[in-house]
């Protein structure tokens, strides 16, 4: 059970370093992903529902971590990122507190923040930080402990323990409904080492399992029902969730370069946490049979699998799925070579070994940290600007290029834009159609009517379209550009779009 005394000062160090880390992140640049995410939890805040006013195919749960962010911090980078630095230190000391046992050597047990989450922010940069695959490891986590754990003990302890487990596994769902086959792989797993390995009894095991996990996944999974039945918007959310994703994956094509890039980026940052994650399921799993770390390899290659299916959206972030079990694993690795390696009389292998064991990832920290000191620590705004640019090299252009939405003479109003949603954070404007066309590539065929039928009615004074999808448009639906032609004149054009202003001569 977790008991707050075993945090020892190695433990508080480790945590502070990690902090010190998660500082260095709090002021890096939005991709379009998260300023999607920031416009949609802000309109939330403004009063418009998800999937109602605001769709995007991702389930809710992202979009209630960025109301919540937004809400306590406000809706900007800093603010955005500040809470997951607080999120992700609580999912530290839960590291701490729960694996203390996992580990022979408590030095290697204190590690295991630096493993996981110090290692997520160093590889990360503004694609990765703030995803819904990142986010998703501390709640993934406690159910797989509280799943462990249960087996444990007998009685109430255990009945609540899996409930608890099943509400963790329900708040994931709400993240993304695909990770289910994670969840199932934990509970199988530990269904049929009580009956194969322990012997238990498998039609009471099955009951006294499922049972309070089955209930505790349902909490979660009925507030969010309860919420969209009660605003008239269930229709919507099943299509969202059921339907929409199957038709997409069977209308697109496999991509092998974001597959390749993915996995590249993926070995680049984790090449050296995987060979050791390797030594400890070679030992662990050969020698001790260990349940904790056959269900962290579980947990990989279930999330492994899950990154692949997703053929239609390869991307690098993806595999933050990963990094959870790969930081764990590869701290059992070290603890098992921990004892040969102080036994070494070879003073050049411990200086190297660990030098080259960090290399990938101190690399990625060391430019983090010369930019942010170039910068002045970003501690002004015209600093941060100049941070940011250091990793977005687009943010100043983009920034530059809806300056003129602020200035007073313009048109006031939502926007549309047909491209990278940064466009809505930085200047300001919200959506003016429930459907974002940040993926309009993804498009089925009956949104595009839809798209036509919004932009009609909403007649936002200032539309962005980009290069790319001007083609795309005028191959899908024409009557898009059309309806553009005959209401709106060109405003100007940018280095990837075109940007719209309504002729309030001919507004209808």
């Amino acid at each position: 059970m977790i008991n707050i005394s075993k945090l020892s000062k190695i433990d508080f160090l480790i945590l502070i370093v990690v902090v010190i880390i998660g500082v260095i992140h709090l002021p890096f640049p939005f991709s379009g992903d998260q300023a999607l995410f920031t416009t949609g939890a802000l309109e939330m805040q403004q009063g418009k529902v998800l999937y109602r006013d605001f769709w995007d195919l991702k389930q809710p749960g992202i979009y209630y971590f960025y109301f919540l962010a937004g809400t306590l911090f406000g809706f900007s980078e800093i603010g955005i990122h500040i809470f997951e630095l607080i999120y992700m230190v609580l999912f530290s000391i839960i590291l701490q507190l729960t694996l203390k046992p996992y580990f022979r050597h408590q030095t290697i047990a204190s590690l295991v923040p630096l493993l996981t989450v110090g290692t997520y922010y160093v590889s990360s940069y503004h694609r990765q930080l703030t995803q819904v695959e990142g986010l998703v490891g501390f709640p993934l986590f406690l159910c797989l402990w509280l799943t462990y754990e249960s087996f444990s003990c007998e009685g109430k302890p255990r009945f609540f323990q899996l409930l608890l487990s099943g509400l963790m596994g329900g708040i994931v769902l709400i993240f993304k409904l695909i990770f289910l086959p994670i969840l199932i792989g934990f509970w199988l797993t530990v269904l049929l080492h009580s009956v194969l390995i322990k012997h238990h009894k498998f039609k009471e095991n099955i009951i006294e399992v499922l049972l309070p996990i089955f209930i505790g996944v349902l909490f979660p999974i009925l507030g969010v029902v309860s919420y969209f039945a009660s605003v008239d918007s269930l229709a919507i959310v099943y299509k969202t969730f059921f339907v929409y994703p199957s038709q997409v994956v069977a209308s697109g094509d496999f991509s092998i370069y974001k597959l390749l890039f993915g996995t590249a980026w993926f070995l680049k940052s984790f090449v050296t946490l995987i060979l050791l994650a390797i030594v400890a399921v070679n030992v662990s799993l050969r020698q001790s049979k260990n349940l904790l770390t056959l269900l962290f390899v579980v947990w990989f290659i279930f999330g492994l699998a899950i990154i692949f299916l997703q053929t239609r959206s390869l991307w690098s972030y993806h595999y933050l799925l990963l990094f959870v079990p790969t930081g764990i694993l590869a701290a059992k690795g070290l603890d098992i070579l921990w004892q040969p390696f102080k036994e070494s009389n070879s003073r050049l292998i411990k200086i190297l070994i660990p030098i080259l064991f960090l290399l990938p990832l101190l690399f990625n920290l060391q430019s983090k940290i010369v930019a942010l000191v170039q910068n002045n620590f970003a501690l002004t705004k015209d600093t941060q600007l100049q941070y940011q640019a250091a990793f977005r090299k687009d943010y100043p252009s983009l920034r530059s290029e809806v300056e003129f939405l602020s200035q007073p003479e313009s048109l006031a109003g939502e926007i549309f834009v047909a491209g990278d949603p940064s466009i809505y954070y930085l200047s300001g404007r919200t959506q003016a159609t429930s459907l974002n066309a940040w993926s309009l590539e993804l498009f089925l065929p009956e949104q595009w009517p839809q798209l036509l039928k919004e932009l009609d009615s909403s007649k936002p004074p200032y539309i962005f379209i980009l290069d790319n999808y001007q083609s795309l448009i005028r191959k899908e639906f024409p009557k898009i550009l059309e309806l553009i032609d005959e209401r709106y004149r060109i405003l100007s054009k940018s280095n990837d779009g075109i940007w719209y202003i309504l002729n309030y001569k001919n507004p209808s």
